[in-house]
């Protein structure tokens, strides 16, 4: 199609050099323009990108000030906080030193000359002691000891600090010492964040944020709003963490939201405590960004300006080719005196050009109609396919050899976006996140085999915007020498199975009426707690008066009853416990107990929650509950499901036979 035109090209022309000149001179200005313009932008890029590069450097300079401001305030604060700290602590350490006598009277006194409050209670104790010895007169709190403080006293010659702490509801930190006296003994101070630490409590820096929080993450002192998040944990404790510092910065979000960067550092002489300021995000970034702004808003000037000057600078240099160019159209070349000869010559090459542009016309035009058959026959194909597709609620795909999809008919209907937006590997991005390794594994293993059909499950995002399972099924097109030259298939919506299997398998391990899992479920957890080989308790409870409820009320009321029921014991579990439903007015729990202290406390919480009134069909409702607790322990015994439920169904009777409404341990005895 083209060697006509190419040959005719090719041919010289002997006379006629001025119609080739204007094409020519055309070109080379075009040409010439363009390396103007960018000979000039290069001469003032250098200077552009060196402004940007001395700002940029001079805000994050700027920026790393405003960092080391922030640390340092940190570190003041942080001192200042230290030296409190020991300075109560070193009173608590003289007062257990010299004191003479165990008076709660002298160490009430003591307290209110130390101005610690009305909230500070100060105790007297031993290792071992469940109870405190002696308790300041006149507290309001009377005497909690915080866990493994007696010992932790004991055992160090410095004070003591807990971490915070909740005693009847209120948030504490305590202090303990050695009494000099008896080295068997500790004096404890208990009292409330807000009296221990206070130097941050009203400190504000044009909006700059003050907190310290204990080696757990919660909040012992904040200089904006401290009484309402005193005692919580703080947000993104643990990008502080993964800092593995003891001080430095990170970003992250505030109690009461926004974005906000925060400097720390670690107090001395605490168990992790932490004094934390932190800024805005938008206000710290303003200071450096403000430049940036600018100095890019100066760049696009001058880079306009430099644009305009080289297309003005290339205007007038350009200009004296331009009018060459104007003369050589005006003239003909064919007017100057020519012999017979060439004239005949000059001829026989211009219609030699003509006839050769009139036969490549011809081909052009014949090659487009033969082109413009095949294009209907492949629109018709097309439309055959998509009518198959709509027709059948699937896509037709195919995808080459490396899994990049080159065609998809009836994506849109199915997706919502255009055929064309699901080529390539455009069609993963409506893949389920979840789904996308899987799918990408178990292609890479069926494209590369020829011999194994493809036949893959995943979600996948509809034109309505939920997810549905799809199956793609597909077999490969081998092309010479057996390779794989493309793989087709079809797309077909399986959620309502999905959906159905789904169902089925969470009937076969739930109850119907209240969700929660059934005696099949119970089985499999106690069998995976046994071979994690924990320690814990198994809890089988019945309801008291539930018969009376379901008689006088009816069935549905008792239904909707045992619905309350499960919800109540949900709301009381741990996620490492599990509540089940055995039938009837009968549940079960099973407990990762440390104790069986622990177990006899849940059941104790779950006889109280219990018995609280309930509200059926406009009237009001009381029943309660009986419990049987076994404990088991997986280091020395293979759990049997069937003998746990024996052993706590036999103390359950016994708890019913003193007098219901309590709880009862299984003993070897009960079973005689």
């Amino acid at each position: 199609m083209s060697s006509p035109v190419a040959r005719s090209f090719a041919t010289p022309l002997q006379e006629p050099v001025a119609v080739r000149g204007p094409v020519a001179s055309r070109w080379r200005a075009r040409s010439l323009r363009t390396y103007l313009i960018v000979m000039m932008l290069a001469a003032a890029l250098p200077v552009l990108i060196a402004s940007i590069y001395t700002v940029q450097h001079v805000a994050h300079s700027y920026r790393d000030n405003s960092l080391r401001h922030m640390l340092d305030t940190t570190k003041n604060l942080g001192h200042i906080i230290e030296s409190d700290l020991a300075s109560r602590a070193a009173m608590l350490q003289a007062y257990a030193a010299n004191a003479q006598s165990e008076d709660a009277e002298a160490m009430s006194r003591w307290l209110t000359l130390t101005d610690m409050g009305s909230d500070s209670t100060l105790i007297v104790t031993t290792a071992g002691n469940a109870s405190p010895i002696l308790v300041s007169a006149h507290s309001s709190i009377k005497g909690y000891v915080p866990p493994d403080l007696v010992q932790h006293a004991l055992e160090g010659k410095t004070p003591v600090f807990s971490q915070l702490f909740f005693h009847d509801n209120k948030p504490r930190i305590a202090i303990a010492v050695r009494v000099q006296q008896d080295r068997g003994k500790v004096m404890i101070l208990t009292t409330t964040p807000q009296s221990l630490v206070s130097a941050a409590q009203d400190t504000s820096d044009h909006g700059a944020l003050i907190a310290v929080t204990d080696g757990n993450g919660r909040m012992l002192a904040r200089s904006v709003q401290p009484e309402r998040y005193i005692g919580t944990p703080v947000p993104d404790w643990q990008k502080l963490k993964e800092v593995g510092a003891s001080s430095g910065a990170f970003e992250a979000e505030r109690a009461d939201k926004g974005s906000v960067i925060f400097a720390f550092q670690e107090i001395k002489g605490t168990p992790g405590w932490v004094i934390v300021a932190g800024e805005s995000l938008g206000a710290f970034n303003a200071r450096w960004q403000k430049p940036m702004f600018n100095i890019a808003l100066v760049g696009t000037l001058a880079l306009t300006v430099a644009v305009l000057l080289s297309t003005w600078v290339s205007r007038q240099l350009l200009r004296p080719i331009r009018q060459l160019t104007d003369a050589s159209r005006t003239g003909s070349a064919y007017e100057t005196p020519v012999t017979d000869d060439s004239q005949v010559l000059m001829v026989k090459e211009y219609e030699s050009l003509r006839q050769s542009l009139v036969n490549a016309r011809a081909q052009l035009e014949s090659a487009l109609g033969h082109q413009r058959q095949i294009a209907h026959a492949l629109s018709v194909s097309e439309q055959r396919t998509r009518t198959l597709a709509h027709a059948g609620a699937a896509v037709l795909w195919t995808l080459d050899a490396q899994g990049r999809a080159t065609s998809m008919v009836g994506w849109e209907v199915l997706a919502g976006t255009p055929d064309d937006t699901a080529l390539g590997f455009g069609w993963l991005r409506r893949i389920h996140p979840a789904d996308v390794a899987d799918l990408r594994r178990q292609a890479a293993d069926l494209l590369a085999d020829s011999e194994h059909a493809l036949d893959v499950e995943f979600r996948l995002r509809t034109h309505d915007g939920q997810w549905r399972w799809m199956r793609a099924r597909g077999a490969a097109i081998l092309g010479p020498g057996r390779h794989i030259h493309e793989w087709l298939g079809v797309l077909e919506d399986v959620d309502d199975r999905k959906r159905a299997q789904a169902a089925v398998a969470y009937l076969a391990h739930h109850d119907p009426l209240t969700g929660l899992p059934n005696r099949s479920l119970l089985q499999t957890h106690i069998n995976s707690v046994g071979s994690a080989r924990a320690y814990g308790a198994l809890l089988y409870l019945d309801l008291d008066r539930f018969k009376q409820v379901n008689d006088t009320l009816g069935h549905a009321a008792g239904d909707a009853l045992l619905c309350s029921v499960a919800e109540r014991l949900r709301g009381l579990l741990r996620d490492t416990d599990l509540v089940v439903r055995l039938g009837g007015d009968e549940f079960c729990i099973v407990q990762k107990a440390s104790s069986p202290h622990a177990a006899a406390s849940l059941a104790q919480r779950v006889i109280d929650v219990l018995s609280a009134d309930y509200f059926l069909e406009g009237q009001r409702v009381n029943i309660g509950a009986s419990v049987g607790i076994t404990m088991h322990l997986g280091q020395t015994q293979t759990l049997d499901p069937d003998r746990l439920l024996r052993e706590a169904d036999i103390a359950l009777y016994e708890a019913k036979k003193q007098g219901r409404g309590r709880y009862v341990f299984y003993t070897p005895e009960l079973s005689a």
